[in-house]
């Protein structure tokens, strides 16, 4: 956060025209012209609303009684350069996540990902903020020990965690199920169907397309940026990753969630409104990470001012 910014209450340059014509209006003697100017300047500065950071800001905070997690494939795959036509696919599910987490503020989030094993990056945490920092962290594995996509890999520790929040809280659980769908070890697709009893809704979240995209990292030893090349057949040409839906789909009939396509943020819209709609809310005080204003500090060198200039009038009266 910065350490000062400011939020005018009148557009600035408005306030800028009524200080200078003000101070057109002359007081006659030097010492009361300064008291002039000085009221102009507090009254400017009080106009621009000047705001410090504070840890300790206390709001009116939305409640959802919900919890949302998602399951995020950070394999390399989903670096493949698909995404509404030439963005890596990892950029849109990041971008779409952090609108699912706005759209939801007031509820629980978890995230967890998975490439070759899974992990759970962030337990259950109502602090926004936190759940998108977490989200902005995650990067694929490195490709030389990246060992392929195994889309059932993560099953036993979403498990886990679903069984915990039915076990801990009686508020539905939404699951967001992002990933390109592809597979690329030996792995049989695991059935997820024994998970649905746990989840409330949510939405297996696809990425990419049928005619695929290629994939570009960082050189850990160069520094440059490369292509990942397809090594099966020589001369070696740019690996291209394509979008499985056929997986994606079995895995959304498994959880009993819609599946979709995700190549704008929009095409979540619908799922999101259906599930706010049947979530209980409420409102609480707490205390967050904000800015406190301090222009009433300079309300009362104003006010003695003020104060002054109108015993002044009333004793010359």
């Amino acid at each position: 956060m910065n350490d000062l910014i400011f939020n005018p209450i009148i557009p600035i340059w408005v306030m800028a025209v009524i200080c200078v014509a003000l101070l057109c209006f002359k007081r006659r003697g030097v010492i009361p012209y300064i008291r002039q100017i000085l009221i102009v300047l507090l009254l400017f500065v009080i106009n621009l609303r000047p705001m410090i950071p504070d840890n300790n800001v206390k709001v009116e905070q939305e409640v959802l009684h919900c919890r949302v997690i998602f399951v995020v494939d950070d394999t390399i795959s989903m670096l493949a350069e698909d995404y509404d036509g030439k963005n890596p696919r990892f950029d849109g599910a990041k971008a779409d996540m952090e609108y699912i987490i706005d759209e939801f503020d007031g509820a629980e989030f978890c995230v967890i990902d998975f490439h070759n094993e899974a992990q759970v990056l962030a337990p259950f945490t109502d602090d926004p903020k936190f759940a998108k920092d977490v989200i902005n962290s995650i990067y694929p594995i490195e490709y030389m020990y990246a060992f392929g996509t195994n889309l059932s890999v993560v099953k036993d520790v979403l498990e886990d965690v679903l069984e915990n929040a039915k076990d801990s809280s009686d508020d539905p659980v939404y699951v967001f199920f992002i990933s390109d769908g592809e597979i690329t070890d030996d792995y049989a697709l695991k059935s997820f169907d024994d998970l649905a009893e746990y989840i409330d809704g949510g939405a297996v979240m696809g990425y990419g397309t049928g005619k695929g995209g290629v994939m570009h990292v960082t050189d850990p030893y160069t520094g440059e940026i490369e292509s990942i090349m397809d090594e099966r057949d020589y001369p070696y040409q740019p690996a291209v990753s394509c979008i499985n839906e056929d997986n994606l789909k079995q895995i959304a009939r498994d959880l009993g969630v819609s599946y979709i396509h995700m190549d704008r943020t929009a095409r979540i819209d619908s799922t999101l409104n259906k599930i706010k709609n049947s979530v209980d809310t409420d409102t609480e005080e707490m205390t967050k990470e904000g800015y406190e204003d301090i222009y009433y500090y300079f309300m009362i060198p104003l006010a003695v001012l003020v104060a002054y200039e109108f015993i002044s009038v009333k004793r010359r009266g």
